[in-house]
C-alpha cells in the first residue's frame, strides 16, 4: 500500500518518517504551503506533489494530517475528483470520527487513524514515536488492513466506535493536556510558599516522572500512594483549610477521582468521611 500525505505539520512528518524507516512505501506530500511540502518530503525521502491530483493518484491511502477545522475543508475540495474512487481516506483528528468522509459521490473508504502520544517536534518525534498507541475507526471493507499497517510497524493498535470519539478524546485530553495544568497547581503552590520557578519544577521533576513511569508500569491502583490513599482525613483537612476558594474546588475534584482508586486500591477501608470531607461536608 502507498501512503501519500496531505498536509506537511507535527503529524504527516513523524509518522511519514516512522512508517518509511518500517519499510512502508510513502508516496510524498502535498500542502499549500509548498514549501512545507518540500521540506516534508526531503525529510522522509520522498516525493514533493505540485498536484493534489496526482498525490491522490500516485497514493492506494491518503492521510489528512492537517488542523481539525481544515479536514473537513479539505475533503470537500477532493472528493468529487474521480481519481479519489477507490481510496482508503484517513485523518489523524482524535476528536472527529471517520464520519467526515461520508459526503462523495465516489466510493471511498474513510478512517480516523489517532496516535496517542504527544507529537511536539515535527523533526524529532517520530524517534519515540514507537510509544504511541494507534486508535481507528472508521469502515469495516479496510479496518483489518489499517489496523495491520501500524501493529506491524511495532504499534500498538486499538479500535473504537465512530460514535464514541469525543469521549475518547476527552480522555486523552485529561491523561495528557490537563495533566499540565494539575502540574502547574503544584508549581504555583510551591511559589506561593517561596519557591521559584526553576526550584519549583526542579521539586516537582523527580517526583512527577517516577510517579508516571510508575502508572505504566505497576498501574494506577498499585501505584497510588499519599494522605487520600491511606484515609488520613486530619492532613486532606489541613490542605483544605490552606486552599483559596477555587484551589479548594480543584483539589476536591481531583481528589474525588482519586478516591475512586482508593476504594478500589483498599476495599476494605471505609472511606466514608473522607468523602463527606471531600464533598464539603465537613472540613
Amino acid at each position: 500500500m502507498r501512503i501519500g500525505f496531505i498536509g506537511a505539520g507535527r503529524v504527516g512528518y513523524t509518522l511519514g518518517k516512522y512508517l518509511s524507516l518500517k519499510g512502508l512505501d510513502i508516496s510524498g506530500y502535498f500542502s499549500r504551503h509548498s514549501e512545507h511540502a518540500a521540506d516534508a518530503a526531503e525529510f522522509t525521502d520522498t516525493r514533493y506533489f505540485e498536484s493534489i491530483v496526482d498525490l491522490i493518484n500516485e497514493s492506494d491511502a491518503v492521510f489528512i494530517t492537517v488542523s481539525d477545522n481544515a479536514i473537513g475543508q479539505i475533503f470537500d475540495d477532493i472528493k468529487c475528483y474521480p481519481e479519489i474512487n477507490g481510496k482508503i481516506v484517513c485523518h489523524t483528528s482524535g476528536a472527529l470520527s471517520s464520519e467526515i468522509f461520508r459526503d462523495s459521490p465516489y466510493q471511498v473508504y474513510g478512517y480516523s487513524v489517532h496516535p496517542m502520544y504527544a507529537v511536539s517536534d515535527k523533526y524529532t518525534s517520530y524517534k519515540s514515536f514507537s510509544n504511541a498507541f494507534i486508535t481507528i475507526e472508521g469502515s469495516p471493507e479496510h479496518l483489518e488492513e489499517m489496523i495491520e499497517i501500524f501493529s506491524s510497524s511495532g504499534l500498538k493498535t486499538g479500535t473504537i466506535s465512530s460514535d464514541s470519539k469525543s469521549k475518547y478524546h476527552a480522555a486523552s485530553v485529561v491523561a495528557s493536556n490537563l495533566i499540565c495544568g494539575i502540574y502547574g497547581f503544584g508549581k504555583r503552590l510551591l511559589m506561593d510558599c517561596g519557591m521559584n520557578s526553576q526550584m519549583a519544577e526542579t521539586a516537582l521533576c523527580g517526583l512527577f516522572r517516577d510517579n508516571a513511569v510508575g502508572i505504566t508500569e505497576k498501574g494506577v491502583v498499585s501505584q497510588l500512594t499519599g494522605p487520600l490513599e491511606r484515609n488520613d482525613t486530619n492532613t486532606i483537612r489541613k490542605h483544605l483549610d490552606v486552599l483559596e476558594s477555587e484551589d479548594r474546588n480543584l483539589y476536591r475534584m481531583c481528589s474525588m477521582e482519586v478516591l475512586k482508586i482508593a476504594k478500589e486500591k483498599n476495599k476494605e477501608t471505609d472511606y466514608k468521611e473522607m468523602e463527606d470531607i471531600l464533598k464539603g461536608g465537613d472540613c
